[in-house]
């Protein structure tokens, strides 16, 4: 994501409001195991490796399948490729943001947001979107546009089109598959699928962070794009 006008800007900033309690020579770690988390795409669960192999799905295939599908667009290896949607497409147009030039998305993380007088949400990660300013006019006024941006940030919270693509064919539900090996996967309210490998997941869940929490991230506010934010990456569009 770059620009050509004077008040447009190449930078999305996220602030992460951290719900568990980390000590200050931890929070590097911590922060890259996060990101990874942010940025990661869903794959099916390896605790379900067997019970798929039992209904002919390859599970090493499907695991290849899941990783995000790349458009060609991105000449930098490992970038984040920022596909909009029409909508997003359509107001990068009318500000003369070009989504073909490269950009970043810096990631900041804020540890005091909770405490005796506010608790962490039990279901989600809060986060706080700051835009470039053209941006953030229209979508402080558009839930639909901020749905629509972090949905090309983070994702749709779904396996990718050729897993799924992969399962249809082999006649393969995975909510009944999951339904018939609740042991396996841990217990009823364990998602069958992780943003990340299971390495990131076990250590995460070490510090508090127990991924199979946060079902969905919520904007807790959209604001103007600002200095003073710690993890970056890139993006390609």
């Amino acid at each position: 994501m770059t620009t050509t006008g004077a008040e447009a800007t190449n930078v999305i900033q996220i602030i992460v409001f951290v719900p568990v309690s980390i000590p200050d020579d931890q929070r590097s770690t911590f922060e890259q195991a996060l990101g990874q988390f942010l940025f990661g795409f869903d794959r099916v669960r390896p605790e379900l490796r067997e019970p798929l192999a039992a209904v002919g799905v390859d599970f090493n295939h499907l695991a290849l399948l899941s990783q995000k599908p790349q458009i060609g667009v991105c000449p930098s290896p490992g970038a984040l490729e920022f596909i909009p949607s029409d909508a997003v497409a359509e107001v990068c147009r009318r500000h003369g943001i070009e989504l073909t030039s490269g950009g970043t998305v810096q990631v900041g993380f804020t540890y005091d947001t909770y405490g005796d007088s506010r608790t962490p949400p039990s279901d989600a990660l809060e986060i706080k979107l700051k835009l470039p300013r053209v941006v953030y006019q229209e979508a402080s006024d558009s839930p639909g546009l901020v749905a629509d941006i972090v949905e090309a940030l983070f994702g749709d919270c779904q396996l990718a089109e050729p897993a799924r693509a992969y399962l249809r064919a082999h006649g393969v539900n995975l909510t009944e598959i999951a339904a018939h090996n609740v042991k396996r996967l841990g217990g009823p309210n364990v998602p069958f699928t992780s943003r990340v490998s299971p390495e990131v997941h076990s250590y995460l869940a070490e510090t508090g962070f127990n991924l199979d929490q946060f079902g969905r991230f919520d904007v807790k506010s959209v604001a103007q794009v600002n200095a003073g934010v710690s993890w970056t990456k890139a993006t390609c569009c």
